[in-house]
């Protein structure tokens, strides 16, 4: 962030204007465009983190969690910007026709490192492939199972997500990418109209929310596990489940879409984390600490229990707020549709990485039905031992992602001053040529996609 200059943040008016742009650009080309790309990230960011993974955060480590959820969320913008503008930049086409990329592509052709880049593209398969797949099902479903009462209902939810999810998936990449960007504008914006409604029946706890938030910060007033490292841990993890920054799954959306200048992906994901962090959590947080003090929230509303939090929180203040028994089903429709537009981002990612390994049909079909299989079967176990197995896996996909992302910086660091150059210049719209980064290489740097 400092070696940016705080881009992601002093020029957040920037970043907005390319995340909006083009919104027609991809509807009569077989490429993915970059709004197309766009979209596919932020439905992979806003998922179930958004709403369970909010509430889980306040309910373990009291209402400041939210502020470090904030500070990670603004740390993370300059990772998503990095490791997206190296997925762009070591990008490869493969045999559909589609590029490909992500943390393997530019560990091997820009580190010239195969056997780095097989470890991070088959950690990619099991965080969210499986992982992150698996704790967006189980959560749908249970929030799910919560509004409609009747016998079997997870199995039967199980099965109606894994035939959802696979009608899509076997359309392939475009497909995913048509859908995601015409289904996640349309749900943020009726999330968002959601929460306001629901702040402002509870306007006169706002205030108090925002007290709550930064008192609890720095561990002030110690509640539930509220001490100081508690606090900023629930905020990382639940802050960098949400927003994926630095796990390297945005990066390998990111390296899909089809642009002129590997800085100009970077910096739209860039504003993917904020918009999921500070703004679809942030309303979220706001509904749940809007409703009453800590204290209150925990017992009336979770039940009493302050070592697990999940959208039932949510689903049972919407109930009490102005909804009544819509207020669960209302909850849970978004969980679905949160949940969907996630998994099917999280196939994205998968899909790519398995192409990396071995770009045979038969090896891709497997996958296909890997992600179908753990959507199903995950809605039929316990989602406390999903979140354990997701946790593990983002905790080692994080690090050694970020150790590439570290070691080529480099690159990104010339590529966005070669962008920032044309811009002061007056070009509209940068070109970029590898020659720019020529001097930069060693002797196993391969740039194949770029003049």
């Amino acid at each position: 962030m400092i070696k940016l200059k705080g881009m992601p943040i002093l020029r957040i008016n920037e970043t907005f204007k390319l995340a909006v742009s083009g919104t027609k650009d991809g509807e009569h080309s077989h490429m993915v465009s970059s709004f197309e790309a766009f979209c596919i990230g932020l439905g992979a960011r806003v998922g179930v983190g958004n709403i369970a993974g909010v509430a889980s955060a306040i309910v373990v480590g009291g209402p400041g969690a939210v502020f470090w959820m904030w500070i990670f969320a603004i740390i993370g913008s300059a990772s998503s910007f990095m490791e997206s503008t190296l997925s762009q930049m070591f990008k490869e086409k493969k045999s559909d026709g589609q590029y490909h990329s992500g943390p393997a592509y530019y560990a091997q052709k820009g580190l010239g490192s195969r056997p780095l880049a097989i470890l991070l593209a088959f950690l990619i398969v099991i965080t969210f492939g499986i992982g992150f797949v698996g704790v967006q099902a189980t959560n749908s479903a249970t929030a799910l199972a919560g509004a409609f009462e009747f016998e079997n209902n997870k199995l039967i939810f199980g099965i109606i997500i894994a035939i959802a999810a696979a009608i899509i998936i076997f359309g392939g990449v475009k497909r995913i990418a048509k859908f995601s960007s015409r289904i996640v504008p349309l749900m943020a914006l009726i999330w968002f109209v959601f929460c306001a409604i629901i702040i402002i029946s509870n306007i006169n706890g706002v205030i108090h929310a925002i007290e709550m938030i930064f008192t609890n910060a720095f561990g002030i007033q110690s509640i539930g596990g509220g001490a100081l490292g508690a606090v900023m841990m629930m905020g990382l993890k639940r802050g960098v489940f949400s927003n994926e920054a630095g796990l390297g799954s945005i990066a390998n959306i990111a390296g899909t879409a089809n642009v002129k200048h590997p800085v100009k992906q970077g910096m739209i994901q860039s504003f993917g984390t904020l918009v999921d962090t500070l703004v679809v959590c942030s309303f979220t947080a706001f509904v749940i600490l809007s409703s009453g003090t800590y204290d209150y929230i925990i017992e009336v509303y979770n039940g009493g229990v302050t070592d697990v939090g999940n959208a039932n929180l949510v689903q049972n203040i919407a109930e009490a707020t102005f909804m009544g028994e819509a207020g669960p089903i209302i909850i849970s429709m978004f969980m679905l549709v949160f949940a969907f537009t996630s998994l099917i981002g999280y196939y994205t990612m998968s899909e790519s990485n398995i192409r990396f390994i071995a770009d045979r049909k038969v090896v891709i079909f497997g996958v296909r039905i890997l992600v179908i299989a753990v959507a199903f079967l995950s809605c039929i176990i316990s989602t406390g031992q999903m979140e354990i197995i997701c946790d593990t896996f983002m905790a080692a996909m994080g690090a050694v992602n970020m150790v590439a992302v570290f070691l080529l910086s480099k690159f990104v660091f010339r590529a966005y001053s070669d962008w920032r150059y044309q811009k002061d210049k007056g070009v509209e719209e940068p070109v970029f040529h590898r020659e720019t980064v020529r001097d930069l290489y060693n002797r196993k740097t391969v740039i194949t996609e770029w003049e």
